[in-house]
């Protein structure tokens, strides 16, 4: 199309020319034709020349703009806040220019007691520790520190101590066979009253113990001294219970009592004795 209309200017000009310069000459539609086919190469190579460089700068104009796409596509997006730690700037062979996204960097962790929600926490179970259970009942407490409250209430601790290993030493000892119990050790009377507080009163009809024993149950005491009484049971449960527990400070004796005149005999009797307080221990079999 362009070609056409550069022919048919070309056409025009020379006819101006020629009636410029005089020629008293009629251009004839076949000259126009003979004008139109024989145009000079150097015209033709002209008219290529401009229409290679025409598509070539179309070319260009088209690399243009896929060059710039290709920018607009690696160039981050202008609307939100840029912020170049976030990218690495890649430069290629021909001067392209791409944005690429750095990894996010995961955070390290250093406190152990940071909480990580994604990891199940193994829970072990804790272990119970299991209470030891006393080797006596209760029963068997209150009726031993009944007897060593009624028997040595005025006495010290080893005195307390002592007077409940008598009764332990003689529930384990064959010499008392008939006796198995730390009850039966108490109100023995096989062969006579082992333990006088036992003895009840005529006209109450109680024993010193069956009163000692309703002073542990209610915690009151009807003596003339009932903080003392009191101070007297609560030494008396302590010493009962590191005698039930295994604590002795008398070894195997079986029997004791009051370190008197009455107690010459004993001692002559039997060479081996140990005396606490107001009390003397003896006999072993």
């Amino acid at each position: 199309m362009i070609q056409k209309w550069k022919q048919k200017l070309f056409i025009a000009l020379t006819a101006v020319l020629l009636a410029a310069l005089g020629y008293n000459h009629t251009a004839y539609a076949t000259e126009l034709e003979h004008y139109e086919t024989n145009i000079p190469e150097e015209i033709n190579i002209i008219e290529e020349v401009n229409i290679t460089e025409e598509a070539n700068i179309t070319e260009e104009d088209n690399n243009t703009d896929e060059v710039n796409a290709t920018d607009e596509e690696n160039t981050p997006d202008t609307d939100e806040l840029f912020d170049p730690e976030l990218y690495e700037i890649y430069v290629d062979e021909q001067g392209q220019v791409f944005y690429i996204e750095k990894e996010p960097v995961k955070p390290e962790i250093n406190d152990s007691d940071d909480i990580i929600p994604d990891e199940k926490l193994e829970v072990k179970p804790v272990k119970e520790e299991k209470v030891k259970k006393p080797a006596y009942t209760k029963k068997e407490l209150r009726l031993l520190a009944c007897l060593v409250y009624t028997e040595a209430g005025n006495q010290s601790y080893d005195g307390m101590l002592a007077v409940a290993n008598v009764v332990l030493n003689r529930v384990k000892s064959s010499v008392y066979y008939h006796v198995n119990t730390i009850e039966e050790v108490i109100y023995d009377r096989q062969w006579a009253v082992q333990f006088s507080v036992t003895i009840k009163n005529k006209k109450t009809g109680k024993s010193m113990l069956d009163r000692a024993l309703e002073a542990y149950d209610t915690g009151v005491f009807s003596g003339k001294n009932p903080a003392a009484e009191k101070k007297a049971m609560d030494k008396a449960i302590k010493a009962a219970k590191a005698a039930l527990n295994g604590e002795n400070n008398i070894g195997d004796y079986l029997c004791f009592r009051m370190n008197n005149s009455g107690a010459k005999s004993i001692k002559k009797k039997y060479s081996d004795y140990k005396i606490i307080g107001d009390h003397i221990f003896y006999r072993t079999k």
